[in-house]
């Protein structure tokens, strides 16, 4: 086929297209919204929006636009007339006439007619506030219009308009039901478009095999105390929920649906001193004095309802009968032995992630949304149902789900309240100041697999915390982040590492972006690792510490400076680190995995390694010395969930599950040990103290050449005092932290 020809065919595809779209659905490419202020107020109509009609006036639903002059509005439905009274006269309008009716009986004409759409009576703008004495100011770039009613001057108007417009700066809200609906339209149109679009291309590459998994990071250690350790977080001062808690006291531990407060210092009087029973799926834990919150799945469901009015044809697809939920539960435990249920809240959607800054714990969510659909909270039993003049959108985005970000306050009585943005979110971090919610954007061509070029970028929302939740900035960056720890605020600016193309063995290539305060970039380096994907990231101050893999393991040093970022230095060792942990402040530990070469030529995944990384000269790093733990087969749970690692002065503690390789086997190796393995850290590189487990003898006997997810799976570590606690689901230890003797034991289950 010739360009010419397949041009011709692409137009003629598009042209069917649109021809086949709904009219409403068509309207929404040409029809923008049109903004009404009153005295610097935005209006909110709550069902049918102002519109242009073909006469270029500007019409506004009767009765709202009315009422909020001031003016008592009737309506009378056999005669299709609305009658408007106010203290200097009534006047009456019919729809689809231009003659107004000035009572008691002069007749004037409108250069348009009154329209109802969607049930409403639309009038004209001008004609009805010049009638009622205000001033009219019009916009036409951004299709505002601005009235006055208090008589105010050129410069008072002035003022008003330059208000208005910083109002505007915020996103703008979706405020009726048809609104929603168009917006769903057009998510649902360009989803299709995509489709459309990839049945035009020839698909190039396919995707290569990776013999090794993607692992996650880890971050740096926050201690709400000298003598015990804290959960180990991110971002310090932003604590992040868990399956433990600690107060140096007592332990909080989330255990099938039950929560157990347990007194745990001195070793000596160990015990569970009380049991939450829950009916829903608790998922994570924050402590705070004496209050406890308890964030939990609820899985029963909550039925999707339907708008009225929403013709079964307009809905993009039918929705799922029953949507998932959290449940946000508080309890003051200020008497261990019996602590008292305090509030609980719900929201909707999927849990993504929670973080809390002093007494504000902030709970993100989201729900997928197939029809125009007003989503509800709850507070204890009431029912609040979120209207859709609170909820916001991105207008140059187009998204079909909800972004759900709740938040309890809990000085005093717990409080609740929730942000709603008709967006996506995926990963979060937080500062202490700021929220940056991603999401991932696929570009028009994704569903082929062309993996040459890029069809991902990423979507960040910042949002400022500092008085309430607020959007305050949007940006986009090419290709997708690894997690969390891609992520720093840093100076004003905002850093984020990526990888495009990441399952191409060799299109692949990685970027750090500098963003200003309002995400716009400000400087780059791009084409990293050229064929490798990131495995770790670890922004120090304006250092970045990144880890890429393929074959072998760059571990890079970049430094950050906005004007002028550039790769320092690299070092090239087998095997990849899942994460980077900071050790002094010329040191890095890195954990992950070992690899081994294959007679092909590529590379299979060996036992958990464990390094120090000596960055003191920033152009050479080096690896100081390294420990591997078993053979194939053998993980950590640290290295996909940072909470589960422990770096406590010099003490480092994980939990490992360890396969190794006999004589009889040629690479997998059998199951050997599960538990806490102990390291001493020191400059001069890691020191093997023992290791801790939970099963007995007739356990390892019976567990033959595999191990399975048991309850009594050592799942985290904690320092209290001299001892070193390991906790599982049906056990807790107590050991010396120096000579790992057992101190006291503890059976948790019921």
């Amino acid at each position: 086929m010739s360009h010419r020809r397949l041009i011709t065919f692409i137009v003629l595809l598009f042209l069917i297209f649109m021809a086949s779209l709904p009219a409403g659905q068509a309207r929404v490419a040409v029809e923008k919204d049109v903004t009404i202020f009153m005295d610097g107020e935005q209006l909110i109509f709550p069902d049918q929006q102002p519109f242009i009609d073909s006469n270029n006036r500007t019409l506004v639903p009767a009765r709202f636009f009315a009422e909020a002059l001031g003016a008592a509005v009737s309506w009378n439905e056999f005669q299709q007339q609305a009658t408007i009274t106010r203290a200097t006269g009534t006047i009456t309008l019919t729809a689809g006439e231009h003659d107004v009716l000035i009572h008691p009986d002069t007749i004037e004409k409108m250069d348009t007619v009154a329209t109802i759409r969607n049930g409403r009576l639309l009038i004209p703008l001008r004609y009805i506030s010049t009638y009622l004495g205000c001033d009219v100011s019009w916009d036409a770039s951004r299709r505002i219009a601005h009235v006055f009613t208090q008589e105010q001057d050129e410069g008072e108007q002035h003022r008003l308009i330059e208000a208005a417009g910083q109002a505007l700066l915020e996103l703008p809200r979706i405020n009726s039901q048809e609104k929603m609906q168009e917006l769903l339209n057009e998510s649902g149109n360009l989803y299709n478009k995509a489709k459309a679009d990839d049945g035009l291309r020839i698909s190039q590459d396919q995707m290569e095999a990776d013999s090794t998994k993607l692992q996650a990071p880890v971050p740096a250690m926050e201690s709400a105390a000298s003598d015990y350790s804290g959960t180990n977080v991110q971002v310090e001062g932003v604590d992040e929920a868990d399956i433990i808690k600690t107060d140096g006291q007592y332990l909080y531990q989330v255990r099938n649906n039950e929560i157990l407060l347990i007194k745990a210092y001195p070793a000596a009087e160990l015990s569970v001193k009380s049991r939450i029973k829950l009916t829903e799926n608790p998922q994570d834990i924050f402590i705070d004095d004496n209050r406890l919150v308890v964030i939990s799945n609820d899985y029963s469901g909550y039925p999707y309802p339907y708008e009225s009015g929403i013709e079964s044809d307009l809905r993009i697809m039918p929705p799922y009968p029953y949507q998932n939920g959290l449940i946000i539960s508080t309890y003051d435990t200020s008497i261990k032995t019996s602590p008292v249920k305090l509030d609980t809240f719900k929201m909707e959607g999927r849990y993504i992630s929670s973080r809390k800054i002093g007494s504000s714990v902030y709970i993100i969510s989201s729900q997928s949304v197939y029809t125009p659909y007003k989503p509800v909270y709850y507070i204890n039993n009431t029912r609040i149902e979120k209207p859709y003049s609170e909820i916001r959108y991105f207008p140059d985005i187009v998204h079909d789900t909800y972004l759900h970000i709740g938040n309890v306050n809990l000085d005093g009585s717990s409080k609740f309240s929730q942000e709603t943005y008709l967006s996506s979110g995926s990963s979060i971090y937080c500062s202490a100041d700021n929220l940056y919610i991603t999401a991932v954007e696929y570009n028009s061509g994704y569903y082929l697999y062309d993996y040459r070029t890029p069809q991902e970028s990423t979507l960040i929302f910042k949002f400022n915390l500092a008085d309430g939740i607020k959007y305050s900035a949007k940006g986009v960056v090419p290709g997708t982040l690894l997690n969390q720890f891609s992520m720093d605020e840093y100076n004003g600016y905002f850093r984020i590492a990526t990888t495009t193309n990441q399952w191409s063995s060799t299109d692949s290539q990685n970027a750090v972006y500098i963003l200003n305060n309002n995400l716009d970039q400000a400087n780059s380096i791009t084409g990293i690792a050229p064929g490798e994907r990131i495995y770790s990231t670890r922004f120090l101050g304006d250092r970045l510490y990144m880890v890429t893999f393929r074959q072998m393991d760059p571990f890079f040093v970049i430094d950050l400076d906005p004007q002028n970022p550039r790769v320092l230095g690299k070092l090239k060792i087998p095997g990849f680190s899942s994460y980077l942990h900071p050790y002094n402040d010329n040191y890095v530990i890195g954990l992950g995995y070992d690899t081994m070469p294959t007679k092909s030529g590529g590379v299979v995944q060996g036992g958990i390694k464990v390094a120090l990384f000596d960055v003191s000269d920033v152009n050479n790093p080096r690896e100081v010395n390294k420990a591997v733990i078993g053979t194939a087969g053998s993980t950590s749970e640290a290295c996909d969930n940072h909470r589960a690692f422990l770096l406590y002065d010099d003490l480092l503690a994980f939990p490992a599950n360890v396969y190794a390789v006999d004589s009889s086997r040629s690479y997998y190796g059998a199951f050997e040990f599960q538990g806490a393995y102990i390291y001493s850290v020191s400059e001069k590189g890691l020191s093997y103290t023992g290791r801790v487990t939970h099963l007995s003898s007739e356990d390892y006997l019976k567990a033959g050449d595999y191990w399975y997810d048991s309850n009594k799976n050592v799942r985290r570590i904690v320092v209290i005092g001299d001892n070193l606690y390991t906790i599982s689901a049906d056990q807790i230890k107590i050991n010396d932290r120096s000579t790992l003797q057992e101190l006291n034991h503890l059976s948790t289950v019921n």
